[in-house]
């Protein structure tokens, strides 16, 4: 049934221990993300309540909060409706979070007192060796999710940590990256580099890594910036990227 969310296999399952309302919403947008509600396709209150064996309260608390997200939209006689968002490519979000993320380094390097990059110090060394020990793919991109959050609060700017948090819902991006080894390693280096310049206060260089770290950012930095490829450790491409092979631009982060 394309029209609404029942189908012969249920899509939202009983609620647990977590808030309904952050369950309803979290199970939503999976389904969302994951293809399993179309763009165009009507969520009915519900039918999701119904699946969850939950009241319509936290579906509707749940919806809204997607609608401002803009996962979900309103429409007349029809109730929600999968925005049609969700078929921006994944090369678009990324080039706009590559941007702000090597904005907010460069800021951060200037602006993050000594506790938070001995936070971020702690958070790289726990990333070091799960990395090495090839350990729990989930927790390291939960510390590298911590990574690049106390690099945007240390940049001190509240709208470039708003801007990427109203991207997060349409990270879609698969990340077996996190299950290869010499891949981990190298977003690794990546991700050393970046805690170097930043412990190092080296502005100039902490926006560079950034950018490079993603790949699409890292190819309109050197068509705008030519000049930032000659000259100066903080000009010049990484040890930890400058041999990187040609890189998917949906590549994790």
């Amino acid at each position: 049934m394309r029209d609404g969310v029942t189908s012969a296999r249920a899509m939202f399952q009983p609620a647990d221990v977590r808030s309904l309302r952050d369950l309803a919403y979290d199970d939503i947008r999976d389904a969302i993300l994951s293809g399993a509600l179309a763009p165009g396709q009507r969520v009915k209150e519900r039918d999701v309540a119904e699946q969850m064996g939950i009241s319509t309260t936290p579906v509707k608390e749940a919806l809204r909060r997607l609608e401002q997200e803009g996962l979900v939209v309103s429409q007349p006689r029809r109730g929600a409706v999968v925005s049609t968002l969700v078929r921006i490519p994944v090369e678009e979000v990324q080039e706009v979070r590559g941007m702000l993320e090597a904005m907010a380094a460069r800021l951060a390097a200037t602006r993050m007192t000594d506790a938070e990059l001995a936070r971020l110090a702690a958070i790289m060394e726990e990333m070091t060796r799960l990395t090495m020990e090839m350990r729990e793919p989930q927790t390291r991109l939960e510390h590298v999710s911590v990574f690049h959050k106390l690099i945007r609060d240390g940049s001190r700017n509240a709208f470039i940590a708003r801007f990427v948090e109203t991207l997060n819902p349409f990270e879609r991006v698969h990340r077996p990256e996190y299950l290869d080894p010499d891949e981990a390693l190298r977003i690794l280096r990546e991700h050393q580099a970046i805690a170097t310049a930043l412990a190092e206060r080296d502005a100039v260089r902490a926006e560079r890594l950034m950018a490079d770290h993603f790949p699409i950012v890292a190819v309109h930095w050197r068509t705008v910036a030519p000049a930032a490829s000659s000259g100066g450790d903080g000009a010049t491409a990484s040890e930890a990227t400058k041999n990187r092979p040609k890189a998917k631009v949906a590549r994790a982060r």
